[in-house]
């Protein structure tokens, strides 16, 4: 069996591009899908592909490991980023490709599942409707009766946990996010923001009772002092993580050992070599590798590290339906399993674009028994989905 063929799809992804990785084989009606979404980027990390598979083409797909090395050594210049991002996207494709080609699961071919069903967070809860409603077709969020409202809509669909983000209310003028982290600022966290985080929070505690996991996702946002405040003022309402990056462990290490506060990071990380300082520190509660930037045969090995270094995993997962399925497949068969990442809030045409869409109840994902990754894409239904305006779109 050979690789005859290399495709990428940009997809409109409702608020972020989705970048989907096709490979193609000679035996017929034998593909494999991949994803490696980057929500600035997309094009090109969809051109690193194709300059990939200049090196891939005509190789035999079943040596998933093999080529993932040739390909990390075609890129020591350049670990990480866009580079390991596309070889991610070739590589989910190809371990879709193996469990075609011998009828099991991903997680079959990873040694098996350790359990049936993965508990489930509700990503970006409130902040995607603060921004997107109207792009999505959703009640828009603007106050915090809306935040209420929407706790209700959470309790009621079964979910144990959720994740929020920083965004302004209406009804709060005093209580103000930073502007997009993208701007310049000190990294402090003045009273304004610490008030917003504490309303957005406070009012999800309230409403969802003591038990309802609640993550705040800051990223890159603030530097170790304001992260240090931040955490200290969030400590009374017993948060599932506070979600705050850095690319100094030592400095997130000074965090953690500052608040009670529980920290999750490492999602702009990438291989083994990225995480291990941060491990070996002990820097954080929970790490999050993401498996659309460091693919199946990466994130495997991330995940088993991390459980070396007794710590949990909860993957990064905000990015098309085939990475919630990448990333089930990993996580179906490690036993340091957190809890998984799901924009509940998405794209009302996710479902439409697979052929078998997966299934969520009561706020867990089933794991799919089909072969592969569980699910193939529909090209024509791609095409239906051309990226807005998104930058390095195609």
């Amino acid at each position: 069996m050979k690789i005859t063929a290399i495709k990428t799809f940009i997809v409109d992804g409702g608020f972020r591009p989705w970048t989907f990785v096709k490979v193609e084989t000679n035996e017929p009606g034998l593909v494999g899908w991949g994803d490696c979404t980057d929500w600035g980027s997309p094009g090109p990390v969809a051109a690193t592909v194709e300059r990939y598979s200049e090196w891939v083409i005509g190789r035999d797909p079943m040596q998933a490991e093999s080529i993932w090395w040739d390909l990390s050594t075609a890129s020591l210049r350049h670990v990480g980023g866009i580079a390991w991002k596309a070889m991610a996207g070739i590589d989910s494709a190809l371990w879709d490709i193996r469990g075609k080609a011998l009828n099991a699961p991903v997680w079959q071919l990873l040694g098996g599942k350790m359990r049936d069903e993965l508990r489930l967070y509700w990503s970006h809860c409130g902040s995607v409707r603060a921004r997107h409603a109207d792009r999505l077709g959703l009640p828009s969020v603007e106050t915090t009766d809306d935040l209420r409202r929407l706790a209700e809509e959470v309790k009621e669909r079964g979910f144990t946990a959720i994740k929020t983000n920083l965004f302004a209310l209406k009804d709060r003028p005093d209580a103000a996010p930073l502007l997009n982290r993208t701007y310049h600022h000190a990294g402090d966290a003045p009273p304004e923001v610490i008030r917003n985080a504490e309303l957005i929070v406070g009012t999800f505690r309230e409403s969802l009772g003591p038990d309802v996991g609640i993550a705040l996702d800051v990223a890159f946002t603030f530097k170790l002092g304001g992260a240090i405040k931040l955490a200290r003022a969030l400590e009374p309402y017993d948060l599932m993580w506070l979600e705050t990056e850095t690319l100094d462990p030592d400095a997130l290490r000074t965090v953690r050992e500052s608040t009670r506060t529980p920290l999750c990071t490492g999602e702009s990380l990438f291989g083994s070599h990225g995480y291990k300082p941060f491990l070996q520190l002990h820097a954080q509660d929970v790490i999050m590798p993401d498996f659309a930037w460091n693919g199946i045969t990466m994130g495997k090995k991330i995940a088993d590290l991390a459980h070396a270094y007794d710590t949990l995993v909860a993957p990064h997962n905000c990015h098309s339906p085939i990475n919630t399925l990448v990333s089930a497949a990993v996580c179906a068969t490690i036993p340091n399993f957190y809890i998984q990442e799901l924009d509940v809030d998405d794209a009302p045409w996710r479902d439409d674009i697979m052929t078998h869409p997966f299934q969520v109840e009561n706020g867990y994902l089933k794991l799919s028994d089909r072969p592969g990754l569980g699910s193939d894409l529909i090209e024509e239904e791609l095409r239906k989905h051309p990226p807005a305006s998104y930058p390095g779109a195609r």
